[in-house]
């Protein structure tokens, strides 16, 4: 008896989130990393990824810049988003930073002769139907062995009414996204569990009432100033075996 194969990985998308297919690019709503509610938890996300960047970057849903500004000292930024409000906050927060330039285009499919020695995704691949497709696209911007880092949410069987509305095709796994990153052309050198203690907190929070703002920020507040530090101390000693997110490193070839 023959088996059925699973879909691509690079085609998956949660069946919650069918509806949301003309949504895509519209991040405005998007509360994991838009405010400044949880600063030990955005710190902790660009220590993470900065670790993987070179010195000329270009950033992918920059939003309003909370972790921008987290890494851009010893960087050549070019900090892009397709959204009208976030990149005139992107303008306003970097207005006189001589090493960072704000772009609005979308980048799928740009031909452009401009190079970057890394490529940064935080919270913006799980937007994107054609997750794979975008990253094949991006990699061309690339220089020879340059990476592409992307940190994303983890675990589809935590997908709920907060995902939806924020606009979240998928949750991943570890797995997923190293197929992700070789049907995108790259070697993955780095894809790793991260966040292992906000697993509980998640599975009450985006389930609960998304509409309430300011509980939700009192939440969010209260996890990092608890949970965060404690997490972020774990992890430099344990590499976990699970977490609420992936980080993920795929390298262009040399």
């Amino acid at each position: 008896m023959s088996r059925l194969k699973p879909a691509p990985a690079a085609r998956y998308i949660h069946p919650k989130a069918a509806s949301l297919l003309e949504q895509e690019g519209d991040h405005d709503a998007d509360l994991e990393l838009s405010g400044e509610s949880a600063p030990n938890y955005l710190s902790w996300v660009a220590e993470l990824c900065s670790r993987y960047l070179g010195p000329r970057v270009l950033e992918v849903g920059a939003g309003l810049g909370a972790i921008t500004s987290r890494y851009e000292p010893g960087h050549e930024v070019v900090a892009n988003d397709v959204s009208a409000s976030c990149v005139q906050a992107l303008r306003e927060r970097f207005a006189g930073k001589a090493n960072v330039r704000v772009d609005d285009r979308d980048l799928r499919g740009l031909e452009s002769d401009e190079r970057f020695d890394s490529v940064l995704m935080v919270n913006v691949l799980e937007h994107i139907a054609d997750d794979a497709g975008t990253l094949e696209g991006l990699s061309r911007l690339l220089v020879p062995g340059g990476n592409i880092v992307v940190y994303v949410p983890a675990l589809n069987g935590l997908y709920g009414p907060l995902d939806a509305k924020i606009g979240h095709y998928r949750r991943y796994s570890v797995w997923r996204l190293r197929e992700v990153f070789r049907e995108a052309g790259l070697e993955p050198v780095d894809v790793r569990w991260v966040n292992i203690l906000a697993i509980p907190a998640w599975a009450a929070f985006g389930r609960g009432d998304v509409n309430d703002a300011e509980r939700s920020s009192r939440l969010l507040s209260l996890w990092d100033r608890a949970a965060v530090p404690a997490g972020r101390f774990l992890e430099e000693h344990v590499r976990v075996p699970i977490g609420l997110n992936v980080l993920g490193v795929g390298r262009r070839a040399a």
